[in-house]
């Protein structure tokens, strides 16, 4: 087994204090998988609307689909 060098604990430190802050906001991680045509669709959409990430745009499609569904 391999240990960490000292940047790649640095690094898990980082992304450990940023999960933190971000569940401490009230988010929740979420891992899926997807086809990839979906992926590529909504990779097409957020370089369209100049968007740097992905989770902008699930979570308007996410927001929309629940609206629709509380309709129904």
């Amino acid at each position: 087994m391999q240990r960490m060098s000292r940047s790649d604990q640095g690094s898990t430190e980082r992304v450990n204090a940023l999960r933190a802050r971000r569940r401490a906001a009230g988010r929740v991680l979420l891992s899926a998988d997807v086809p990839a045509e979906l992926l590529h669709c909504l990779d097409e959409i957020k370089a369209k609307r100049g968007s740097s990430s992905r989770i902008p745009l699930i979570e308007e499609a996410l927001r929309l689909f629940i609206e629709k569904e509380m309709r129904a």
